[in-house]
């Protein structure tokens, strides 16, 4: 199966490298070369939408939330590999943090750029150990005990709890640990290979199914949620995964995009 990509790179000595070196790869097709989001909105369409995303987020500088949340909007379904050098620590942390599904250096081996950008096509995460080592440092901070969440849903790590409206709700220790993973980064969006990395401890290539995952988030809609077939807490992002709102409601911008 063809993958289109759509490269964002300023400078223009890496971007003819980029497209020269991807071009030749065997499965890939290149639709659109540029140094903003715009070139790869553009050549986005029905016919032959972008698969992968590929941007320097350095040269682009995306820190802001809204604009990862506006490459949702404008090429929904697009899987996006990153690439950063690793100058700005918070930058990386607000990638990942976006959902990125690769992460690798610009001066990383054609090989390794390529593989890469398969695994982030088939929605595997593929980031460069050193590079999330960096974001990190950014990242670690003392580890809340608990996690306040909209319209009275709790969790309690120490307790290991779950209360909705202070009705304490009954949950499996497995289905416990999803949904504080979730709760971890409020407003995020977990792909179900990174909970069944982080949850089960083994993702698709050890054994890990979707399935797994599919039917533990059922399990938890059915008891945490009013209506499991529309959910108000668990939610997803169709094509990306799930996440819990944040409590103080600062991703309206995300939530337009939700496919319960």
């Amino acid at each position: 199966m063809e993958i289109h990509i759509a490269i964002v790179e300023p400078d223009l000595e890496r971007r003819e490298w980029l497209y020269a070196r991807l071009s030749q790869e065997a499965g890939f097709r290149v639709i659109g070369s540029g140094g903003s989001l715009l070139a790869a909105w553009l050549a986005n369409s029905p016919a032959c939408p972008v698969d992968v995303l590929l941007v320097d987020i350095e040269q682009v500088v995306l820190t802001e939330t809204q604009t990862w949340a506006a490459i949702h909007v404008l090429l929904p379904g697009v899987r996006i590999m990153a690439l950063a050098e690793g100058k700005d620590e918070r930058l990386l942390s607000v990638a990942l943090g976006a959902g990125v599904m690769a992460l690798q250096r610009p001066n990383a081996e054609p090989a390794a750029l390529c593989q890469a950008i398969r695994h982030a096509a088939q929605g595997l995460a593929d980031y460069d150990p050193w590079l999330v080592e960096l974001a990190a440092r950014a990242l670690i901070q003392p580890f809340p005990e608990r996690f306040p969440l909209p319209d009275h849903l709790a969790i309690d790590l120490k307790l290991q709890e779950v209360k909705l409206q202070g009705r304490r709700i009954h949950l499996t220790p497995l289905e416990f640990k999803v949904l504080a993973y979730l709760a971890c980064a409020p407003g995020r969006v977990i792909s179900p290979c990174e909970l069944l990395s982080a949850v089960w401890g083994a993702g698709p290539d050890h054994g890990g199914t979707m399935a797994q995952v599919y039917n533990c988030i059922g399990r938890i809609r059915r008891k945490i949620e009013p209506d499991a077939k529309h959910p108000q807490y668990l939610r997803s992002l169709k094509g990306w995964g799930y996440f819990l709102p944040a409590p103080l409601g600062g991703h309206e911008f995300v939530e337009k995009l939700i496919d319960n």
